[in-house]
């Protein structure tokens, strides 16, 4: 009986990860590569949300700053503002585009493989996503976009980027950095995403009778399954929130929603308490203060 939620499996880069860093590159071992998409049928139910990567990359346990926190896993790549969280991302979900070193075949069937990936590309890759990630954030907002945010990403994305169909486009539109209306600006930025969503354009793979579009997650890295969960909700229209309490990037899924997970919202309504109870409850302690003296 076909799965009635899960129409394919993404693996995982590798079922079990490794990371060495030496000097300012990271030596990445995967053990339990699988090269292609599966069937649900071909993996016990209990299995598919640890095997599924796209499923790892909606929601992300950040194990390494103790408790877990949960976040969407996409939004955590374009939240590794510094150097241990991007280590951190590339030690639960492997590299994101890497320098393959090493594949050897194992009995069970699958790959191990040996990749390294220099930090300097690492961030090279987080500032490019969280890039897209805010363009996207913009556009999505239904005409309520910040068309400052997004004048100043679009064009620091065409300045560096210099891609000539950009600069094609916008001498086409005679747009520059002080001529561009507002209006212009979600015409541009749609162009700019669909131009960089086609550079990481998912391929098609026969699956139970049906043909899918999922991302290719060779063994260089995941870049394409990044890319592939921001463009499904550039596609749906979803909002983007930015939590109050951490700053972290979110899929809002519930109109009004402030946090990114649980314990944001928790101390964002603690906050929230005590900026209205504050002097009433400094008023309670002075007072029981004042009688045990």
């Amino acid at each position: 009986m076909k799965s009635r939620n899960l129409r394919a499996i993404t693996p995982v880069w590798a079922q079990r990860i490794e990371v060495v860093r030496e000097n300012d590159a990271l030596l990445i071992t995967g053990w339990g590569h699988i090269p292609n998409p599966l069937s649900p049928q071909q993996v016990p139910p209990e299995q598919r949300s640890k095997l599924d990567i796209l499923q790892g990359l909606r929601r992300y346990a950040l194990r390494h700053l103790g408790q877990p926190h949960e976040r969407a896993g996409v939004y955590q790549f374009a939240d590794a503002t510094d150097d241990e969280k991007l280590i951190a991302f590339v030690k639960e979900f492997g590299p994101v585009a890497g320098k393959h070193l090493k594949m050897n075949y194992e009995t069970s069937g699958t790959f191990k493989l040996k990749v390294r990936e220099t930090l300097e590309s690492l961030r090279s890759e987080q500032k490019q996503f969280a890039e897209m990630v805010q363009i996207v954030q913009q556009v999505n907002r239904n005409g309520r976009a910040d068309f400052a945010t997004l004048r100043r990403f679009l064009y620091a994305r065409w300045i560096e980027v210099m891609d000539p169909k950009l600069s094609a486009i916008a001498d086409s539109l005679n747009l520059g950095p002080n001529k561009a209306k507002d209006a212009d600006l979600i015409q541009m930025a749609h162009e700019h995403l669909c131009l960089e969503f086609n550079n990481h354009a998912p391929k098609l793979y026969p699956i139970d009778g049906e043909v899918i579009e999922l991302p290719n997650v060779d063994v260089t890295g995941i870049r394409d399954a990044l890319y592939f969960q921001l463009r499904l909700d550039y596609l749906a229209q979803r909002t983007i929130g930015t939590c109050l309490n951490c700053g972290g990037h979110f899929t809002v899924f519930k109109r009004g929603t402030r946090g990114c997970n649980e314990r944001c919202r928790r101390a964002l309504r603690n906050q929230k308490y005590w900026s209205k109870s504050k002097d009433t409850i400094n008023a309670e302690r002075r007072e029981k203060s004042t009688e045990r003296k």
